[in-house]
């Protein structure tokens, strides 16, 4: 300091001069947890819902929420008939994979390349839901248990991609 003005390389009102590198460490934090979550199989889920049948579908997805460590099963989604809808969540363990139903009306409908042996069972209900257990909710109008199919994943595409074209058998 002199004559009582500071210098641009004098730390201000007691602050130590390190202080200015806090951002890198900021970043270094971030950078860390997001690896931290890959590791894991964590990420925002994008799912690709193509309706490749002339009927609206209404659908609900299954997944394990990896920031309240939960599975969650949330409802509706529509998409037109014909159509195409892309959905995301927040962060997911993609490890896990995601699972959906797909409804018009009472008529289930799956994509043809769903295997039986990856099908789940969990409750919904005709108004939007999202239920964070796999017990039977509290509440809800109609609910009951309906058949969650698993996605398939594409690497290529980064997303979890359905393609509704079928009922399902049995």
């Amino acid at each position: 300091m002199k004559n009582g003005i500071r210098s641009e390389s004098e730390p201000a009102c007691g602050r130590s001069a390190t202080r200015a590198s806090a951002p890198w460490r900021r970043g270094l934090m971030v950078a860390l947890l997001l690896t931290a979550l890959s590791a894991t199989g964590a990420f925002a889920a994008e799912i690709i819902v193509t309706n490749e049948m002339s009927n609206d579908v209404n659908m609900a997805f299954l997944y394990f929420d990896s920031s309240s460590g939960l599975w969650t099963t949330k409802g509706w989604y529509s998409v037109d008939g014909g159509g195409q809808r892309t959905i995301n969540f927040k962060v997911i363990d993609k490890s896990k994979g995601v699972y959906y139903a797909a409804f018009s009306g009472n008529t289930s409908y799956v994509d043809s390349s769903t295997l039986e042996r990856d099908r789940v069972t969990r409750w919904i209900s005709d108004e939007r839901f999202e239920f964070d257990f796999k017990e039977k909710p509290a509440n809800g109008k109609n609910l009951r248990i309906a058949p969650f199919y698993r996605c398939r994943y594409s690497e290529g595409a980064g997303a979890f991609i359905v393609r509704i074209d079928t009922r399902p058998k049995g």
